[in-house]
């Protein structure tokens, strides 16, 4: 199932609307991380929360935890390695390979791509390409997709200019 998540800001104030399967928006993710205090949700359509991802601020790196409706939490932890650039999801036992800078990774469960997810660039902004094999992992997949993007995509801050068209004059009496 192919999951598209347009990270902009143009109609859905506030919300990363996630666009299905049919090409229909069928989930919204509100909220940011880049406080300490603050969560992501996801949510149905129909305003019904399904699952929420927060840090849980445990130890002096950064672990999240991943709370989805009737299943256990997960916890997203970075494997400590020189050599690679992994992280592993507990409870489901994934691990994160790829390049997440780059935007393009894949999770794995032994062997088994589990879902893989590609950044691109839409016609108004950056577009997360998610394929994901199960359903029951569309949830955790799509959550830990934005705090991956959250890390390494810094969004553009462009300067406030007044309306075009104002006369400025200068009185001089």
């Amino acid at each position: 199932m192919k999951f598209l998540l347009e990270l902009n800001q143009e109609k859905e104030y506030g919300q990363i609307p996630v666009i299905g399967p049919e090409g229909k928006v069928q989930y919204t993710i509100r909220g940011n991380l880049d406080n300490p205090n603050h969560t992501l949700y996801l949510n149905t359509i129909e305003e019904e929360e399904i699952g929420r991802l927060y840090s849980d601020g445990v130890g002096v790196i950064a672990s999240f935890t991943v709370d989805v409706v009737n299943h256990s939490l997960v916890k997203v932890k970075k494997v400590n390695s020189l050599l690679t650039n992994l992280f592993y999801v507990t409870r489901l036992n994934y691990l994160v390979t790829g390049s997440i800078k780059k935007g393009t990774y894949t999770f794995r469960s032994g062997i088994k791509n589990v879902a893989n997810v590609k950044t691109i660039m839409g016609n108004s902004g950056v577009v997360l390409v998610c394929e994901i094999k199960r359903p029951e992992d569309i949830p955790f997949i799509l959550l830990i997709s934005i705090l991956f993007t959250q890390w390494h995509v810094t969004p553009l801050k462009l300067p406030i200019f007044p309306p075009i068209g104002r006369k400025y004059g200068i009185n001089l009496n």
